[in-house]
This record gives C-alpha cells, sequence and structure tokens, in this order.
C-alpha cells in the first residue's frame, strides 16, 4: 500500500474504497461457490450434521450475490475513474477491460456449442441479453456495458445535486415505481438484471462519501447496525427463496435482500481487513494480497465458469472421481477452484499483455511528441 493507503482513517467509505481489490476477490470466490460448489457435509438424521449440512447449502445459495457486490464496488469505482479520464478515455478503459475477454470467451462457448454466426453475433452485439433472455449467455458482462454506458449521463446530475443522498433515494424509487409499473409487462427475466440498478447506485453514492472532504466517523455502533442490516438481509432472503415469502415485489426480484447484504458484508470485510492490518500486521498484508490476487482476475474467473466449467463441470468431476475422489467432495472442489484460477490468471495476464502491445505504438508517439 502507498502511503495515502496507510493512513489511519475511521471513514468505513474510505476503508472500502481502499480494500476494493480484496472485497472483489472474496465476491469472486462467492461466484464460484454458488456454480460449481459441491456439498461437503452430507446429509443425516444426526440433527447436528443436519444442522451444518443446511448451512453449508444456504452459503452456497446465498453465495450469488457476490455478483452484487460487484455491482456495487463498479459503481464506487466508477465514481474515481470518470474524474480522471476524458470521456472517450473512460468509455475506452472500460470496455477494454470488459469486451475482449467477454469476446474470447463467446468464441470459445460457440465453438464448444457449435453456435452460428448469427448466434454468436446476437451474444456479442449484446442483442440476445435485451431482445431474447438475459441470461442466454454471460449476463453480467452486457448488464455492466449497460451500466457503464449510462453512468457518466446518470452522474452528471449526480455531481450537480445538493442533497446527494435524496438524489439516490428519489432514483431508486423511480426505479422501483418503474418495476411495478413494467411487471407483468415485460419479460421477467430482465428482471434479473434490472433489480441490480439500486445496488449500483448506491455504490455510485458510496464512491461519493469516500471522496467527500467532509469527516465521516464510523464508530461501533455503526459497524453493529451494519451486522444487524447483514443478519436481516440473510433472513429476508431465506424467505424469499426457501418459504415463497413475497414483500413489495414478486420472488426472483430480491433487491431488498441483495442491497442489505452486499453494502453491509462489504462495509464489515473492508472494516476486519483493516483491522488485521494493523494490528496483526502480516496476516492482514498477506490476506489483502490474496484475495487482492483474485480479485484482479474476477472478470476472467466469472467467464471461466461461464465457458468451460459449466459445459465441461461434469466430465471433469468424473475424471476426478476416477482418480478415487469419489466419496471427497472437498478436494473435488479444491481442485476445481485452482484449476479455474489458474486458468483465469493466465487469461488475465495474456489480455494484459495483448493490450500493451496495442498501445505501445500510441505511447511512443506521445513521448516524441
Amino acid at each position: 500500500m502507498n502511503e495515502k493507503n496507510n493512513e489511519i482513517t475511521a471513514n468505513g467509505f474510505v476503508l472500502l474504497s481502499r480494500y476494493r481489490g480484496a472485497i472483489m476477490g472474496m465476491a469472486a470466490i462467492m461466484i464460484f461457490v454458488f456454480h460449481a460448489w459441491l456439498i461437503v457435509i452430507p446429509e443425516s438424521p444426526v440433527s447436528v450434521i443436519s444442522f451444518f449440512h443446511n448451512a453449508e447449502y444456504f452459503i452456497r445459495k446465498v453465495s450469488y450475490f457476490g455478483v452484487d457486490i460487484f455491482m456495487l464496488l463498479s459503481g464506487m469505482g466508477l465514481t474515481y475513474s470518470i474524474k480522471k479520464d476524458p470521456l472517450p478515455k473512460f468509455y475506452y478503459r472500460r470496455l477494454r477491460r470488459v469486451y475482449l475477454p467477454y469476446l474470447v470467451s463467446l468464441t470459445a462457448s460457440a465453438f464448444i456449442y457449435k453456435w452460428s454466426f448469427l448466434t454468436f453475433l446476437g451474444h456479442a452485439s449484446c442483442y440476445t441479453f435485451y431482445a431474447v433472455d438475459v441470461n442466454a449467455y454471460c449476463w453480467f458482462v452486457p448488464a455492466i456495458i449497460t451500466f457503464y454506458i449510462f453512468f457518466p449521463l446518470y452522474f452528471k446530475a449526480f455531481a450537480k445535486a445538493k442533497n446527494k443522498l435524496l438524489f439516490t433515494g428519489l432514483a431508486i424509487l423511480i426505479w422501483l415505481a418503474l418495476t411495478l409499473f413494467l411487471d407483468g409487462k415485460i419479460r421477467f427475466d430482465l428482471f434479473g438484471f434490472t433489480n441490480r440498478i439500486p445496488v449500483f447506485l448506491i455504490g455510485i453514492y458510496f464512491g461519493h462519501l469516500a471522496q467527500s472532504e467532509k469527516q465521516i466517523v464510523f464508530k461501533a455502533w455503526h459497524y453493529l447496525i451494519l451486522i444487524v442490516t447483514l443478519a436481516a438481509g440473510l433472513i429476508l432472503y431465506y424467505a424469499y427463496v426457501f418459504l415463497d415469502f413475497e414483500f413489495i415485489l414478486p420472488d426472483g426480484k430480491l433487491f431488498i435482500p441483495n442491497i442489505l447484504m452486499s453494502a453491509s458484508l462489504s462495509l464489515l470485510v473492508a472494516k476486519l481487513l483493516d483491522i488485521l492490518v494493523r494490528r496483526v500486521s502480516v496476516l492482514g498484508k498477506a490476506l489483502n494480497k490474496i484475495l487482492g490476487f483474485w480479485g484482479a482476475m474476477s472478470l476472467e474467473m466469472y467467464l471461466v465458469y461461464i465457458c468451460l466449467l459449466i459445459p465441461f463441470f461434469g466430465k471433469f468431476v468424473l475424471a476426478l472421481i476416477g482418480l478415487g475422489l469419489k466419496n471427497h467432495p472437498l478436494p473435488v472442489n479444491l481442485i476445481v477452484f485452482f484449476v479455474s484460477s489458474a486458468i483465469a490468471w493466465i487469461a488475465s495476464l495474456a489480455f494484459k499483455y495483448f493490450w500493451k502491445l496495442v498501445e505501445l505504438p500510441f505511447k511512443r508517439k506521445q513521448t516524441q511528441a
């Protein structure tokens, strides 16, 4: 960490920005757990074992809100990026990071699934996402590209607002009113995308608070509220998913637990990491770097799951079972995770050096000028 990052601060939003990479890594691991984790603790008539089995199953299920953490932190990160670069460069840097990995993943999937050129083009242009089915292929990328496109316009109005909390609240209320109005009038799968709008807008507000000159102090009771908020989000998620509970919006539009869990957990983890870095320096810095490693390639991890893990997961697990791991799901989980991580890391390096080569002539021209 640089000198600025070593400064002690009581502002939880600054800590969230400081440990953003590590929290992205945590979210990437959560997405892996949701997509690929095999249940380790077996079902059992013994009540204690049964409890832990159910708890593990719930953790796997709820880990999907790692996507909402991505959205929250993306909104936050954009508030920094928009101030650094002119608009054309802002768009270029965003699309450079997202679209090339997506295109490579699409190309690999086209061969795996033997798509026609029109099918490939539909996914590559994001037409299928909007016109056919949000979940047709890797919905996260078209969704985040959409947010990138509209962010500068929203942020321009947000920056002019005197009361940014009120502005954010009104924006979410407008979203809610439109959602209620459109319920039953548009494809249901579209809500899987639109229900991430509130958490993205909250991320923008968090980014503003992290950069605010106003002194914001998080005290112990703030973190207690965050713990209660996280618990409330988990309970509400359980009620929505397992008990068919509906509140304001029908099941499938889990924007309330999404917001409660992603915002509270992110702030709590940021504080925990900061405590570890300050008090158990070796452990804290190591954990920050390890999680940051996965955070730096979180998009590649996600695309590996979609492109390779989903079509070949069954065959890969069968191969591991053939090696004697039939009744050992934990080693299978770890092997799948580290193999996926290795592929994602190699891909991230390839993309990094590809763009360095592409941009090298332009940098030479700038140096000569």
